[in-house]
């Protein structure tokens, strides 16, 4: 009996100090953790913390309450009797446990075979752009970003080196689930995972749209609990970053009588005294802004989860009335029926873009206009480079008897910008619907439609008198109305011209798709069959331009104009029916292997054979520690290898036609018959069209995945081998060939080979700091190999003077550089006379190497060197947080190819400005320099001009603080500063190493005048201020 009483005090005792314990847990960041499971280890109760992260628990204080949280390290704490802030640490094999994307279904990465790189949403934060690709340079081994800083300019995207001369260049976007050729309508903030499938064993489930990699992105969603509320805002100002420095007014006049003298004129040199010194760059360029605002809700129930947004996203460039504006809406749900047996999810969204662009050119212009010429003359009219020839001043009048000449042939590009009145209105539309039925519990359905809809109305004003009156200012417009009189017709001397296009895109895919998964013993088994049916490439355009409407911006119709002309453009679409299948096995998480396969039809190739293709990958993966002999090795925590291989195709093939020439009256293309030659009939192949399939791509990969020191290191290395089975080649026909016109034709291979290399390493220091440092390597190497004969030669890289600086040629990188190689200036005309020379060869010009010594300079001594595509590219990343404080470091770098300084290097008339660093150090007279040519140099393509674009730029430096609950209802508030590209690191002397410069139709082409620097949007530098409340 004494002993139960004594019992029953004891109990009584305990549950007098037992007490409600409250309190939150959060991350490292500051943020919320839900579902945490807490338990007290002596009262033994237990409870799971809520959406919020706020829990309460029956314990006693001071008993230890522990924290379980998957991804997170198990922290135990005492309880204490005020309110409690638990904060948990991320566990360092979180990397390991995280599910990827891998195309209709997830894994976890420890069980990956293949080589797939992931970003997360913070990263996308860290770095905000109007382009989520932009944001993660650097972050992806394998991944090279080619940036453009130009508003709403799309990155330069590849993956793993560029396998193809001729077809598509750009990766497939995913986007839950949608299929789509871009992503600059989703907001970056709306992303909660990014997955780049980079080799073929894991892309080969995309088939015929996967050779250039595959992006899969997966947009947030709503959790149940309590609805939570994100407001974000950020400012930004931007300028150029790297600016080049301009020879000055003094400079300009010494070069400019140089040139003059060199070339045997007496007349029409420059007075040393003149009125203006003009920095053009100064005078076209302003600081640009961008601003941010999102606003973020979700939340639910059991049975219906949501996710809404909304990002405004308004930028205003460089240049003068250059801007964009973009409102994007996001709508994700989910509901749950059944027991969870049916799931419907639903996304959607909305952009709406509003763009005032402005030309590029504006910049070439500024950098070769004269510094001695004006802005603005006196009256307010845009100034230009006359000058009298007479007294050498700058100015377009002169007295009786003077001459008026010009400096160059370049406009003032403060007009150029000014008369650029274009506006683009576009509206995306992104739909997603999505079926789950689960069957079983080994087996369920889905069936998904994905929705993509765009319209686009391009209003273009072209003031046609004005760009006349503006180009001479001795011009009036009493003459501008006689040349209209003369020319009632004509739309060249229309007053003005006012131009609407309107476009129009659609695309679907609709996929199908069965997923088995069962678990027997330590065998586990996934098998996915699934069909899909895409609708691609289903476009309109219409253009109607009318002329002589009124000048007030309001009064502008093309009901009053007095002429019109119109265009219109319906694509054919292009329809694709695939089966698609993947097989996935692994044993006690130790042996994986991976088979897909894919086959396509396309109708682009319905009258080839090659109307059906069949693409299959396979790849496994060993864990070797957890065999007996690596499992106890210290220091030793994960260590797989894995190898694959697959075949992917690109369907994005150029179009061929068959041309045949022939004309009534021409004897160029047509026979010459009969006694008097009077019948002129027949008439020759333009081109042939050569029957072209789908490009296949073949790869080889391997790899390793290791995690060290307490899962404190981690990382992978991979290598790969990509080769291009039958690459299609712009072919230009021999001189005895029955064709006349460049055709299309497989014709070589194409390889990229190369290794990847990315670590990570995350620690702590006492209980409040934590740091990580990180980075990623990518080598790779391009050739072209096995060209049939004679389709190898084509010439690209066009400097737009008559001068081009690339050719495809086999066993060299593709489109390599090819030039003269510069090797000294010339001093005197006995040397030249004595020597191998180009017949317009001068003293103070660049001298060229006879390469093959026959004393002559031909097309026989140009030389390969190397092309513009990096051979290498890396990222650092570093950062730390300490208690509410966070800072964070990024850095890229890209080096062994050579850029085209084709800014410093053309020339059209010689009275052009120039860099400053050709002024110093130049020749100016026999044995003055043997380096630097002279005023008189020529614009000769050479690799003078080309330049090592090795580089390393800081990306982004962030310093960030939290203020938690220092509001009522508010539990965080976090205010940061970041300067994104702040530095540049550089021997190149033009604005940018990192060109991804555009052709006339808008692509970026190896071919074309990608690595050449002539109207490139300069690197700018932002500094931005942010801040981000939770409610």
């Amino acid at each position: 009996m004494k002993n139960i009483i004594l019992g029953c005090l004891l109990l009584l005792c305990g549950a007098s100090y037992a007490q409600q314990i409250t309190g939150q847990v959060l991350d490292a960041t500051g943020l919320p953790v839900p579902d945490v499971y807490i338990t007290a280890d002596g009262s033994k109760t237990n409870t799971t913390a809520d959406i919020d992260g706020n829990f309460t628990i029956q314990a006693a204080e001071g008993e230890m309450l522990t924290f379980s949280m998957l991804g997170f390290d198990k922290l135990s704490v005492p309880a204490t009797a005020g309110p409690m802030k638990v904060v948990l640490q991320e566990s360092a094999s979180t990397t390991l446990e995280e599910v990827v994307v891998v195309g209709y279904g997830t894994q976890k990465r420890s069980n990956l075979t293949g080589a797939i790189g992931t970003v997360k949403a913070d990263q996308f934060t860290k770095q905000p752009a109007f382009n989520a690709m932009q944001s993660i340079q650097g972050k992806v081994a394998g991944v090279q970003i080619i940036n453009n800083d130009a508003p709403g300019a799309a990155p330069t995207v590849r993956i793993r080196g560029l396998g193809t001369a001729s077809a598509g260049t750009q990766p497939l976007y995913v986007v839950d689930g949608i299929v789509t050729t871009d992503i600059k309508n989703i907001n970056p903030s709306d992303i909660e995972t990014m997955d780049v499938l980079k080799d073929a064993s894991s892309a080969a489930i995309y088939g015929s749209s996967a050779a250039n990699g595959v992006v899969l992105i997966t947009t947030k969603k709503g959790k149940a609990g309590k609805m939570n509320i994100q407001l974000s805002s950020s400012y930004a100002t931007k300028s150029i970053l790297n600016q080049v420095k301009m020879a000055n007014a003094s400079q300009y006049i010494t070069y400019y009588n140089e040139n003059n003298a060199a070339q045997g004129n007496t007349t029409g040199f420059l007075s040393a005294n003149q009125p203006y010194n003009t920095d053009w760059f100064d005078a076209v360029s302003r600081i640009g802004s961008t601003q941010q605002n999102n606003i973020a809700l979700s939340g639910g129930g059991d049975v219906a989860q949501y996710y809404f947004s909304y990002n405004n996203y308004t930028e205003d460039g460089i240049l003068a009335g250059q801007g964009l504006n973009r409102n994007t809406i996001r709508m994700n749900n989910t509901f749950k029926f059944f027991d969870n047996r049916l799931k419907i999810t639903q996304s959607g969204s909305m952009a709406f873009t509003k763009s005032t662009p402005k030309p590029f050119s504006a910049f070439d212009e500024a950098y070769r206009q004269a510094p001695i010429a004006p802005t603005y003359y006196p009256n307010g009219a845009f100034g230009q480079n006359f000058y009298n020839t007479t007294t050498g001043v700058i100015g377009y009048t002169g007295a009786a008897g003077e001459n008026i000449g010009r400096l160059n042939s370049t406009g003032n590009p403060l007009a150029s910008v000014y008369y650029t009145n274009q506006e683009t209105n576009t509206t995306a539309l992104q739909g997603m619907f999505d079926a789950e039925l689960r069957l079983t519990d080994w087996l369920k359905v889905n069936s998904r439609v994905g929705l993509n809809k765009s319209y686009g109305k391009t209003r273009n004003f072209n003031d046609i008198r004005g760009r006349w009156l503006t180009a001479d200012p001795t011009r009036t417009s009493a003459a501008f109305d006689d040349l209209q009189a003369q020319n009632e017709t004509s739309t060249e001397y229309a007053n003005n011209s006012l131009a609407y296009t309107n476009d129009e895109s659609f695309r679907y895919n609709w996929d199908t798709f069965l997923t088995f998964n069962k678990q027997v013993d330590k065998h586990d088994i996934t098998v996915i069959a699934g069909i899909t049916k895409d609708r691609r490439n289903d476009n309109y355009t219409q253009t109607t331009t009318g002329y002589n409407v009124p000048v007030q911006k309001q009064y502008w119709n093309l009901k009053e104009a007095s002429m019109f002309s119109a265009t219109g453009f319906y694509s054919t679409p292009t329809q694709i029916l695939s089966y698609f299948g993947r097989l996935q096995y692994n044993f006690d998480e130790k042996y994986f292997f991976t088979a897909n396969v894919r086959r396509d039809g396309n109708s682009n190739f319905k009258n080839s054979e090659k109307y059906w293709g069949t693409f299959p990958s396979f790849s496994a993966g060993w864990v070797l520690t957890k065999e007996n002999f690596l499992s106890d090795v210290k220091g030793l925590d994960f260590l797989k290898i894995r190898a694959g291989y697959g075949e992917l195709g690109n369907a994005d093939v150029p179009f061929n036609q068959t041309q045949i020439y022939t004309g009534g009256d021409s004897g160029n293309y047509n026979y010459v018959l009969g006694p008097d030659q009077q019948l002129v009939q027949g008439a020759y192949l333009g081109s042939p069209a050569q029957p072209l399939s789908w490009e296949v791509t073949k790869e080889v990969n391997a790899g390793l995945d290791f995690e060290f020191l307490d899962r404190r290191l981690g990382g992978s290395v991979d290598y790969y081998n990509r080769r291009t089975t039958n690459a299609i080649l712009l072919v230009t026909p021999l001189l005895n060939s029955p064709n006349i016109d460049n055709y299309y034709d497989h014709g070589a291979e194409i390889k990229n080979e190369g290794f990847e290399i990315g670590l990570n390493w995350k620690d702590k220091i006492g209980e409040d700091f934590n740091y990580f440092i990180g980075g990623t390597l990518t080598q790779n190497k391009n050739s072209v190999t096995n060209v049939k004969q004679a389709y190898d030669g084509n010439i690209g890289g066009s400097l737009g003077n008559g001068q081009i600086t690339k050719r495809l040629q086999n066993g060299q990188p593709i489109y390599s550089w090819w030039m003269y190689e510069a090797e000294g200036v010339w001093q005197t005309q006995e040397e030249i006379d004595n020597n191998a020379h180009l017949a317009t060869a001068q003293p103070g010009q660049l001298k060229y190497k006879d390469q093959n010594g026959d004393g002559k300079i031909d097309d026989a001594d140009k030389s390969f060197y190397g092309n513009s595509m990096p051979k290498f590219n890396y990222g650092l990343n570093i950062g730390f947080t300490y208690k509410n404080f966070d800072f964070s470091a990024d850095g890229y770098g890209a080096g062994g190819n050579k850029i085209y300084n084709g800014l410093k290097g053309t020339r059209i008339n010689g009275g052009e400005n120039f860099a400053a660093d050709m002024f110093n150090g130049r020749w100016t007279g026999p044995g003055t320099s043997n380096t630097k040519p002279g005023a008189n140099r020529d614009a000769i393509a050479s690799t003078y001009y080309l330049e090592k674009a090795d580089y390393f730029r800081i990306n982004n430096i962030t310093v960030g603080y939290t203020f938690r609950d220092i509001i009522k209802e508010i539990p965080q508030i976090r205010i940061y500063a970041t300067a994104m590209n702040p530095f540049l690191f550089t021997k190149y002397t033009g604005f940018t190493p990192e060109l991804n410069t555009p052709n006339a139709d808008g692509s970026v082409t190896a071919g074309g005048v990608s690595g050449i620097e002539l109207a490139a949007y300069p690197n700018v530098k932002t500094f931005l201020f942010g801040v981000t409340v939770d409610l």
